[in-house]
């Protein structure tokens, strides 16, 4: 009987330890695949055949009111994805540019690299941060831009959010030169583009406020990314990284 006994016990403990990594596979698996009712529906927007956004990460800071007076100027709306200690700081600016019509989005609290942290941290980020934004501007902010662009394919489906990328990078971070930065702009300008920039730098706004009024002359406008993103009527989806979207052409994702 005893030996029955022990054995029993043996095949129950090598079933459970096939049992439950077949769990965990499972429910990690649930959360990477695409769930077809986490869609966004803002209608097709009002964008021509020419159009651009242009996106600044990790403001506001000390060149961000300079960028505001140009952009209010020229009569172009951009996108801003805010820090959210950052935006604790400056909630002025941040609020300026919510009233002034340009799109604020969440770029964590602390510009965490979210690959390198757990569930937990990523969504504290993400959640404090939009908590934040809500309080300054009134509207809960319904899109992302991961630090670095740099997310997990898990993380992708774990964080609730509307994810942005970039299809051309100024490179602005690495290259204080703002003819440099102007040229990068004016050479990769195009139809459906999504331009990163940074608007914690006073080459970068140099370079924008140059290289728009010359590119309106070339008959593009400069949009809103979630404008940008549903010009052709898509419900946008939770779960990939939108990176442009060309005219009569489906948004593009990683």
């Amino acid at each position: 009987m005893k030996v029955r006994i022990k054995k029993k016990k043996i095949k129950f403990f090598s079933e459970i330890t096939v049992i439950i990594p077949l769990i965990i596979a499972m429910a990690i698996l649930s959360r990477t695949l695409p769930d077809g009712d986490l869609r966004l529906d803002i209608g097709k927007s009002r964008v021509g055949e020419k159009a651009i956004a242009l996106t600044f990460d990790d403001g506001p800071g000390g060149c961000t009111e300079e960028l505001l007076d140009g952009l209010k100027e020229l009569d172009v709306q951009a996108s801003f994805f805010v820090i959210g200690e950052k935006a604790e700081k400056h909630p002025e600016i941040v609020k300026r540019a919510y009233k002034e019509g340009h799109l604020i989005g969440n770029h964590t609290y602390s510009h965490v690299r979210l690959p390198f942290v757990g569930y937990r941290t990523a969504k504290e980020e993400i959640n404090k941060t939009s908590e934040i934004i809500e309080e300054i501007t009134g509207s809960r902010p319904l899109f992302f831009r991961a630090p670095y662009g740099d997310v997990s394919a898990i993380q992708l489906k774990q964080l609730d959010a509307f994810f942005i990328n970039w299809s051309v990078s100024t490179y602005d971070w690495n290259d204080k030169d703002a003819d440099y930065i102007y040229e990068r702009i004016m050479k990769k300008a195009a139809d459906g583009e999504i331009i990163l920039l940074h608007d914690t730098k006073k080459p970068t706004v140099e370079a924008v406020l140059r290289a728009i009024p010359e590119l309106q002359e070339q008959g593009y406008e400069f949009v809103r990314v979630d404008d940008l993103l549903t010009r052709n009527g898509d419900k946008l989806k939770m779960g990939v990284q939108y990176r442009k979207c060309e005219h009569e052409k489906g948004a593009v994702v990683f």
